[in-house]
């Protein structure tokens, strides 16, 4: 594939505030420690060393987490990536997302992909350092309708059964019909029965969709030694708990995100509201929110309510009972990890950014924040229907109607021929100009026998520029038909579609041309183009 780079910003697709930001728009200084540069990432590394976090109790969990998976040669830069977690010199860059089922859309991989990128990119210019990416799992969020489904070749597959609470503790062996609905699709394609391997593994032999998730993620990108961290972990969410404290007993992280949202709210449309509470409480089968109601702290929609003696109590006692909110993830993710920067979608890296004033408050270091690289993949046919149309794989990015326009003009609709008739009218005038002075009986034969003619060639000028109208129709219901393809239900391709056809073709190389060409520094969407 060949590759064509454009700006994030010129793509139109793009949170504004994000936008702003990596533009580096003065006014929003205030919002962030790091700018998204090597300038930025040097500051945060010196930074970082003052927010030390417990390097014992994380590797702990990892190798936890990872049992099983070292007896294994091809995970050996994943296990010593762990290890190196012990060192002062070893640092993360993280990326995060919920747990969709056979990885959701495009950008789930995009992300990923981005953060692999960029921690390479660090240990070739910091050779000193050693950078780990880490993919953060969700594992606690519980919106199944937004992970329970996938899109792929036009259909929809989605995972029917509906259990309750945190996903990732969610049972997957139910996803059965998934897979064979998969594989019906993929009969007798390259790689597929290797892709059709790696998820029935994935969802039919492990008891947690947390555990299914990180067996395909690593699977897929263990040659890189990505890390896989799952916060579901009462060992890891005891650093969490002053943090817990003064958002359930003090408030301080809403105050402290209304000041900044107060700050914004005229010049931007703001991604996130922050409650005065952003706790959830962790049940067997349930994730609600804990509200004050008087002078008790309950759980919405049950029987159970505490004193603020008796919740502190608990969160000491049982700290995995306790959830993060959207609000006080990526402090839990910043108090357990030695992170340098987050990678995330460019609606992600608004709220971070909203949320600056509240890691000041919680004295919780703010990592350097990157926008993930965006990619659009353009088919062989695609490309060559857009080399005829002579439109260019960039101008993609217009609405419909522009892109319209653009054709109508870089395509002249009159013809060569059409040029042709109105040379001979042209002559037909000049004959007619001529006769002046001839016998006036020879004269009107000439012009009767010449309006014959041009009517006769005024039909053939008519008859070609239909002609030209209904090639030019039929050009533009390609226009049509391609747009649908690279925005698939009005949404972006790489928000839409499942990665497994391009990994069918192309297998792991796929992936590492991603991980070649990507550079979340750079703030570009890549439109690569098969050939």
């Amino acid at each position: 594939m060949r590759c064509i780079n454009i700006p994030l910003v010129q793509t139109g697709q793009i949170h504004k505030l994000s936008a702003d930001y990596i533009s580096g728009n003065e006014a929003l200084k205030n919002l962030y420690n790091f700018a998204p540069d090597l300038a930025g990432i040097t500051s945060a590394i010196e930074k970082r060393k003052s927010y030390p976090v417990n390097r014992q109790i994380l590797v702990e969990a990892l190798k936890q987490q990872y049992s099983g998976y070292f007896d294994q040669k091809e995970n050996k830069l994943v296990e010593e990536n762990i290890q190196s977690l012990l060192d002062e010199n070893t640092f993360t860059i993280t990326t995060g997302h919920q747990l969709n089922i056979l990885t959701g859309p495009l950008y789930f991989i995009y992300k990923i992909a981005s953060a692999i990128s960029y921690a390479q990119m660090l240990g070739k210019q910091f050779p000193q350092y050693r950078f780990v990416p880490v993919y953060w799992m969700a594992s606690e969020d519980h919106d199944l309708e937004e992970i329970n489904h996938f899109h792929i070749w036009g259909k929809t597959l989605k995972w029917s059964d509906s259990p309750s609470g945190a996903t990732g503790r969610m049972n997957p062996h139910s996803m059965t019909h998934v897979i064979e609905e998969l594989g019906a699709l993929m009969t007798n394609s390259p790689n597929g029965e290797e892709v059709i391997s790696l998820f029935r593994k994935a969802y039919l032999e492990h008891n947690t969709l947390a555990d299914s998730t990180r067996y395909i993620v690593n699977e897929l990108f263990k040659e890189y030694g990505l890390v896989v961290v799952d916060g579901d972990s009462a060992p890891l969410k005891k650093a969490l708990i002053p943090t817990l404290e003064k958002d359930i007993f003090e408030n301080v992280f809403h105050k402290a995100i209304e000041a900044t949202i107060n700050s914004l709210q005229k010049s931007y449309k703001l991604p996130l509201s922050p409650r005065e509470i952003n706790i959830f409480y962790l049940g067997a089968s349930r994730r609600d929110r804990i509200v004050l109601e008087g002078e008790k702290y309950k759980v919405l929609d049950s029987n159970k309510s505490w004193t603020a003696d008796e919740l502190k109590e608990e969160l000491h006692k049982s700290p995995e009972n306790f959830s993060p909110n959207v609000v006080l993830r990526p402090m839990y993710q910043e108090l357990i990890l030695p992170n340098l920067a987050y990678v995330g979608g460019n609606s992600e890296i608004a709220y971070w950014l909203e949320l600056k004033g509240a890691f000041d408050t919680g004295n919780v270091f703010f990592p350097q924040l990157l926008v993930r690289d965006s990619a659009m993949i353009v088919g062989k046919k695609a490309a060559e229907y857009l080399e005829m149309l002579k439109l260019k794989p960039e101008e993609l990015f217009l609405s419909l109607d522009d892109l319209k326009f653009r054709f109508y003009e870089v395509n002249e609709l009159e013809h060569d021929s059409e040029k042709d008739t109105m040379i001979i009218l042209d002559q037909f005038e000049k004959l007619r100009n001529d006769l002046q002075g001839l016998p006036s009986d020879l004269a009107a034969n000439i012009v009767k026998q010449m309006n014959i003619q041009v009517k006769e060639v005024r039909k053939w000028k008519n008859d070609i520029h239909q002609k030209q109208l209904e090639l030019q129709e039929k050009k533009v219901a390609k226009i049509d038909k391609i747009y649908a393809s690279f925005y698939p239900e009005g949404q972006l391709q790489e928000r839409y579609d499942n990665f497994i056809p391009y990994y069918l073709q192309s297998g792991k190389d796929w992936i590492e041309m991603l991980v070649k060409e990507f550079n979340p520094l750079d703030g570009m969407c890549h439109i690569f183009l098969e050939d």
